[in-house]
């Protein structure tokens, strides 16, 4: 024991290190968005010659961005709908499971470690298969199916600080599973449950490669939209949206944490 706190000693700074160079390589293009998005500029250009909310103004008065942002919200809002049940439920079931429990958390979060692009063919091919036609509801299918495993590991991560012992002194008293379920389970994990909803409508509203691949033409989602207009013009408009998106995923994860503080 002695060793191995003397190399932890010798390896912290080290580790210290490498540690920030990767945040600061993380960072720094975010930070280099957000001045680019009050440029006064024409094109994308850091630093900015001169400061304006010009691209912010347009990008909230542009009607093709306002109407990929509703759709973004629509298509996370059903996403989010259906997988936090379906997480919700796996994670409630999955811990009344004793043999294969290994086998099935590996099944539930396949998911997370399978290419994106793999899973939109997938689910572009098997639309097809079927007879009908990819679209809207086959990128909220596809959206749920990412979101489910994060809400299932946050909920279960909320059920390891509850005694089971609950559960079976409810059952005691008379009550059955139903019951259980409803008076004792999941209020004690509410606050997990929120949470994890929270996170899942923040990683299927800044998705982008379902939506690019699903997504039917003239319903693009927001980061579709981002996309598109990257690769025809260099506007800093894409900057401000950007910005807006970036300022929306800190919040929804700074809520997320507060939803799933533990309390002491």
């Amino acid at each position: 024991m002695d060793e191995l706190r003397a190399t932890l000693r010798r390896t912290a700074p080290v580790v210290t290190t490498a540690a920030c160079l990767i945040v600061v390589f993380l960072l720094v293009p975010l930070l280099v968005i957000l001045p680019v998005s009050f440029s006064a500029g024409t094109f994308l250009k850091f630093p900015p010659s001169a400061l304006s909310t010009r691209w912010f103004s347009e990008v909230f008065t542009d009607p093709d961005w306002q109407a990929s942002f509703l759709q973004s919200l629509k298509v996370a809002g059903v996403a989010t709908v259906l997988a936090v049940p379906a997480g919700t439920g796996s994670a409630l079931g999955l811990r009344r499971v004793t043999r294969g429990r290994r086998l099935l958390r590996t099944v539930l979060i396949a998911p997370m470690v399978i290419p994106q692009l793999v899973l939109a063919l997938g689910l572009y091919l098997g639309v097809q298969d079927l007879g009908g036609t990819a679209g809207v509801k086959t990128l909220m299918l596809g959206q749920a199916v990412l979101a489910a495993p994060l809400v299932y590991l946050t909920v279960s991560s909320g059920l390891a600080s509850v005694d089971p012992a609950l559960s079976r002194a409810a059952q005691s008293l008379g009550h059955r599973w139903p019951s259980v379920l409803l008076r004792v389970e999941l209020p004690l994990v509410a606050r997990s449950i929120a949470g994890a909803a929270v996170l899942a409508f923040g990683l299927c509203f800044d998705e982008s490669v379902l939506s690019y691949y699903l997504s039917p033409p003239g319903q693009e989602t927001l980061p579709t939209r981002i996309w598109l207009q990257a690769s025809q013009q260099a506007s800093p408009a894409i900057a401000a949206v950007s910005s807006l998106v970036i300022g929306l995923a800190i919040a929804l994860i700074g809520l997320s944490a507060i939803l799933t503080r533990r309390k002491s």
